[in-house]
């Protein structure tokens, strides 16, 4: 498949309709085969699984969504979101499953989609966005977030080695960050 014409972004929504459905479905598998082949031994792949299976609730408790960046009528990537709110003691949100199919790559997709998990996180009332990655594993993804001024923080939670975790800083009602 090659992606050619302008990209949009469409939440999912608990009336999705089927096309959409399916999309965040491929998108998420394609995310699992990713993870099957890539990840440590401690991946969530039962956690996911059951995200998948159970789409769209899995990805609509509060706070919590999942975004699809469409190109040409076609689904190239997809993005989660949900609150932290049990780990951290600021107001956050964790960026998870971050997923560009691999035609679409290299056309602002992923970029679009961490923008718009900002961009809701924000909308929330959120103070900052969390996610954590295997630099080693995915080092343009790394780059990405440095460029969107993601930097280094403590884990947030327990994770396996080689996993390093990051934080956007967002600005509140008064500018300040």
């Amino acid at each position: 498949m090659i992606y050619a014409g302008p990209m949009k972004l469409e939440p999912l929504t608990a009336d999705a309709r089927p096309p959409l459905l399916a999309a965040a479905r491929a998108l998420l598998g394609d995310y699992r085969a990713f993870a099957r082949a890539n990840a440590g031994p401690d991946f969530g792949m039962a956690k996911l699984e059951r995200e998948i299976a159970d789409l769209p609730a899995s990805q609509l408790t509060p706070g919590a969504g999942l975004l699809i960046a469409w190109i040409d009528d076609q689904p190239a990537g997809c993005v989660a979101f949900r609150p932290l709110p049990e780990v951290l003691p600021e107001r956050a949100t964790e960026l998870k499953r971050l997923w560009v199919r691999e035609a679409a790559r290299g056309r602002g997709v992923a970029r679009a989609l961490v923008a718009g998990v900002i961009a809701q996180a924000r909308a929330l009332g959120s103070t900052a966005v969390y996610l954590d990655t295997e630099p080693e594993r995915m080092p343009a993804a790394l780059r990405l977030y440095r460029q969107m001024g993601f930097e280094d923080c403590p884990l947030y939670k327990p994770s396996e080695a080689g996993v390093a975790a990051f934080r956007l800083a967002l600005a509140g009602p008064d500018g300040a960050a």
